[in-house]
């Protein structure tokens, strides 16, 4: 898949995400498979992850920090705001014939920086 293509579907998806999930799954291959780790859980199936998504029970928020990738390889960088409380999101979107086939999706919540090395730190807005 070229880098223009990946890019606009990706965006599209993020765009609609948390709005249009219809919209915001038209990105995914039909026996594609969404996967949270953290979690030990597998989604499979397009229909599955729009029905996972159309029921999710809070308001989602995304803002987007990066994307990167070439070829059928993509990563996205952001934060998801459930009803507002933010957590950190990586997530690994692999393409096959212009469609995700497979997205793995890893969750982090913030945390405080500590003190002791604020001297090295510079903290991110």
């Amino acid at each position: 898949m070229d880098q223009a293509s990946a890019r606009a579907a990706i965006e599209a998806h993020f765009a609609a995400a948390g709005r249009d999930e219809a919209v915001a799954t038209e990105i995914y291959s039909d026996d594609a498979v969404l996967e949270f780790p953290q979690g030990g859980e597998r989604i499979g199936g397009k229909a599955n992850i729009l029905a996972f998504r159309t029921a999710y029970p809070a308001s989602l928020d995304f803002d987007m920090r990066r994307t990167i990738g070439s070829g059928d390889i993509w990563v996205n960088e952001y934060t998801i705001r459930y009803d507002g409380k933010p957590s950190n999101v990586v997530g690994i979107m692999e393409f096959r014939d212009g469609k995700v086939f497979r997205e793995t999706i890893y969750v982090g919540d913030p945390w405080d920086p500590p003190a002791w090395r604020s001297q090295w730190v510079e903290l991110l807005t």
